[in-house]
């Protein structure tokens, strides 16, 4: 998530109220909830947990996402073509735990039982790095997989399940939403993911 709207939402925001300090921190969505509950933080940008309490935290959903299948260039999964392919494969999953994360859910989706983990991580570029260096399978938004910086070390697989959908959103406690602050970080954040799911040349 930092990757993708963080640099936009910082630009436009710090362009209009460059006397506001943010500090932006990457930890798993149950780190960002337990501080945002804590109070220690104001806003939690990340995919849409579920099952989360109704009236616990304000949402404020961004935009949707499409989770996809990643491995280093030349892997031999490359041109796996179902989950049935890669329930062998050993995958790097984020969480703070192997009974959770997001390609469990995919597998589970589609009735298939997770596969094998190989990893554990707590970021987005834990995930890159890993899967870029060796023989393991991952799952990211597909605007960082496709991403030049990422598309140079990876490829997306095409699995005809095809990938995870999810939904990037804000999550603030409800007095913390509405602060002036938080309102206007939050109308950046809409407007970086208007830009990120602009069609390229409009």
């Amino acid at each position: 998530v930092v990757m993708l709207l963080i640099p936009e939402a910082l630009r436009t925001f710090g362009r209009e109220f460059p006397e506001i300090q943010l500090r932006i921190s990457e930890e798993l969505y149950i780190e960002q909830l337990s501080r945002l509950r804590k109070g220690e933080v104001d806003v939690a940008i990340g995919p849409l947990p579920e099952n989360l309490p109704h009236g616990d935290v304000a949402i404020e959903p961004l935009m949707p996402v499409s989770m996809s299948i990643v491995v280093r260039r030349g892997h031999p999964l490359e041109r796996a073509r179902s989950l049935a392919d890669l329930k062998e494969a050993r995958w790097v999953f984020t969480g703070a735990a192997s009974d959770a994360g997001y390609a469990r859910k995919l597998f589970e989706r589609h009735g298939l039982p997770a596969p094998r983990t190989g990893a554990l991580v707590n970021s987005t570029l834990g995930l890159v790095s890993i899967v870029a260096s060796g023989d393991f399978v991952g799952l990211l938004p597909q605007p960082i997989a496709a991403h030049p910086a990422a598309a140079s070390f990876l490829s997306i697989v095409p699995n005809r399940e095809g990938p995870l959908e999810a939904t990037i959103a804000a999550m603030a406690k409800p007095d913390a939403m509405l602060k002036p602050a938080t309102r206007h970080f939050i109308a950046h954040l809409h407007r970086a993911a208007n830009h990120l799911m602009r069609p390229s040349g409009s």
